[in-house]
């Protein structure tokens, strides 16, 4: 679960013409918008919070974030901005298959234990 207030203080100029219009945002899927809408109704309560990976458990790691992604269901606006920019979109598209995912992600772990980061 994540506080909603990160969304809400995180607006980029797009976001923000956007701001108390009953307009969807186009970075989001419009069915995701309304829930979102329907958890979050304005005024905004500071205790509300919403799951960071829509339509599946967020105790499973899994390749379902890339999936969601994929759906415009990005929660945060560094999501969306990840389908802004062709190669990060790409990435994201591949990502989506759990085998690759996962294979990625290990080969990932390997090479920043092996500079010291882990």
């Amino acid at each position: 679960m994540v506080d909603v207030q990160i969304r809400k203080n995180q607006r980029s100029p797009l976001q923000k013409s956007f701001k108390n219009t009953k307009k969807t945002d186009p970075s989001l899927n419009p069915e995701y918008a309304a829930t979102l809408r329907t958890i979050c109704p304005l005024p905004l309560n500071p205790n509300t919070t919403v799951d960071m990976d829509p339509d599946q458990s967020s105790l499973s790691f899994d390749s379902h974030y890339f999936k969601a992604l994929n759906q415009k269901k990005g929660l945060f606006l560094s999501d969306a901005a990840l389908l802004t920019d062709p190669n990060s979109a790409q990435i994201a598209q591949v990502l989506q298959n759990g085998p690759i995912f996962l294979a990625r992600f290990a080969y990932s772990m390997k090479k920043m234990g092996g500079v010291g980061i882990l």
